[in-house]
């Protein structure tokens, strides 16, 4: 184990969480409510350089859901107006609405990364439930359709799951999400940060989802320090609601615009899908055609959920 080295010229990543599980309306006037409005977030996110797209699926009425069918509606429709960014679904629990199964399913709906929480804890005041039974299925499944897993670290311990993801065949480049700020998850420190950075496997990638509220100067700062130490940043509605200078966002696409204007300052340049996909192992999109067709994008149906206990 090593820590990450420095870097101001190592292309950045910028993802762009566009709506989380949050309530409709939550998040102010520019969250996107339904497939449509994902759609077209996800669009101009794309064009303000947001490589990856993360994807909570939504219904017209603006409610979450895990059906695949909600989620490959999206991702289709983006691909249709000719959008290359790398698209991440999460594989979350709805809120602790969704069964195993449910989150399973999302891994054939058609995209590239699937969210795999490191393990279960007390979010505030529910579990969220990723033991080590679902946790080898959905990596058996992820590695299977060819995908690469966001390792969520929500706990130091969860850095305890890179195993179980080698016994799957999933191995170099990991990509882990350190996410920081939400009651029961890590806390947004930038020593706490820079320990966990000294346990990742090396070959790693890394990024930071700072879920801090109104503290934007700690949400700033941690991301800040992963643009400084050749890590990479999330960033969106998902996340964050205020510009870094406190005022409110106004969408998706100013917050992403913010750190692509940070890193320039930085000497940092900002990665396109393609180098994205390069840094993170993802096979280029031509080369996904015969495995998606092999797979099927209907749905999650190969993978055993029996033996989840």
């Amino acid at each position: 184990m090593t820590g990450r080295p420095h870097s101001e010229c190592k292309p950045l990543i910028v993802c762009a969480a566009l709506t989380g599980g949050l309530p409709p309306h939550a998040a102010g006037s520019g969250h996107p409510l339904d497939q449509a409005a994902i759609v077209e977030d996800a669009l101009v996110c794309h064009a303000a350089g947001a490589a990856v797209i993360h994807i909570h699926a939504r219904l017209a009425t603006g409610e979450t859901t895990m059906e695949p069918a909600a989620y490959a509606a999206i991702a289709g429709a983006i691909r249709a107006r000719g959008c290359d960014a790398v698209l991440d679904f999460s594989a979350g629990d709805d809120g602790g609405r969704a069964s195993h199964a449910q989150r399973l399913a999302v891994v054939g709906a058609g995209a590239e990364i699937v969210s795999f929480a490191g393990g279960s804890f007390n979010l505030a005041e529910r579990l969220y439930d990723n033991r080590p039974s679902f946790q080898t299925a959905l990596a058996a499944a992820i590695a299977h359709a060819g995908l690469r897993p966001e390792i969520e670290i929500f706990d130091s311990a969860h850095l305890q799951c890179v195993p179980r993801l080698a016994a799957a065949g999933i191995d170099q480049p990991l990509f882990f999400q350190f996410v920081m700020g939400l009651p029961g998850t890590l806390k947004p420190d930038p020593e706490l940060l820079d320990w966990l950075l000294r346990q990742l496997p090396d070959g790693s990638e890394w990024s930071v989802s700072a879920q801090t509220g109104p503290d934007i100067a700690a949400h700033a700062g941690l991301l800040e320090r992963a643009v400084a130490h050749g890590g990479h940043v999330r960033t969106g509605f998902e996340d964050i609601r205020l510009m870094n200078d406190g005022s409110p966002a106004p969408g998706n696409a100013a917050l992403v615009g913010q750190w692509v204007e940070y890193a320039a300052r930085r000497g940092r340049p900002v990665a396109s899908p393609a180098v994205a996909r390069r840094l993170l192992g993802i096979a280029p999109r031509g080369a996904r055609f015969a495995k998606d067709q092999e797979y099927g994008r209907t749905g999650h149906d190969e993978t055993d959920t029996a033996n989840i206990r």
